[in-house]
């Protein structure tokens, strides 16, 4: 596979403040909100719904919740919160996908890249049982470029931690093999971030990809 070459990353986080005053509070009475469905949705709830009790973070780059955010994916989920440092707010955390909104997804048309990391045919049980893992990095030069125009609406929210360079999702289906370089999400991922990385434990099992934007 010479499209992988064998690496370590440097995980160091930056130090957070002791005078960081961290705040997390509940987003109600969403049921009132009108939904919407679009593929930030289909990302979101796939996400989630994947693996029962997960929870997905969306970094924001601003104070605020954005529009397409309130109405494509917050009334989705049965649990919102919203994380704020210093009254400012930084993230929000997603989890319990409503089953009218997984049901939605699963009975219409989906993108390939979403179909490619989060099937939600295929329902699992994470494992949450650590295990050595390896990482390699993805020489971008060994891969077709695909596009896809609907994914890069999902793009601006895939933003690294606030005290991390790196943004990761966790991967469940992938089995480490010569034709993982052909799937859409790695020749999507790999054309639009700076670096991409996927870790890999003792059986092949690919569990997390991640990006350096």
């Amino acid at each position: 596979m010479n499209w992988l070459e064998e690496c370590s990353v440097d995980l160091n986080t930056a130090s957070i403040q002791d005078d960081v005053d961290l705040k997390i509070q509940h987003i109600r009475n969403i049921d009132g909100v009108n939904k919407n469905f679009s593929v930030l949705t289909e990302f979101f709830v796939s996400n989630t719904a994947k693996v029962q009790n997960s929870l997905i973070s969306i970094f924001l780059d601003e104070d605020k919740i954005p529009e397409d955010l309130l109405k494509d994916v917050i009334p989705h989920f049965n649990n919102v919160k919203m994380v704020s440092q210093n009254d400012v707010l930084k993230e929000i955390m997603l989890s319990q996908p409503k089953d009218y909104s997984v049901n939605y997804v699963k009975g219409h048309s989906k993108n390939p890249i979403i179909q490619n990391i989060y099937n939600i045919d295929i329902p699992i049980n994470a494992d949450d049982k650590w295990q050595q893992k390896k990482v390699y990095k993805i020489r971008t030069e060994k891969i077709e470029k695909y596009e896809n125009r609907d994914f890069d609406k999902i793009l601006p929210y895939l933003n690294p931690p606030y005290n991390m360079p790196y943004v990761f999702l966790s991967l469940y289906d992938w089995i480490l093999n010569d034709d993982l370089k052909n799937s859409p999400a790695i020749k999507y991922f790999t054309h639009k971030f700076k670096e991409v990385y996927l870790w890999v434990d003792e059986i092949q099992k690919v569990t997390e990809i991640q990006f350096l934007k």
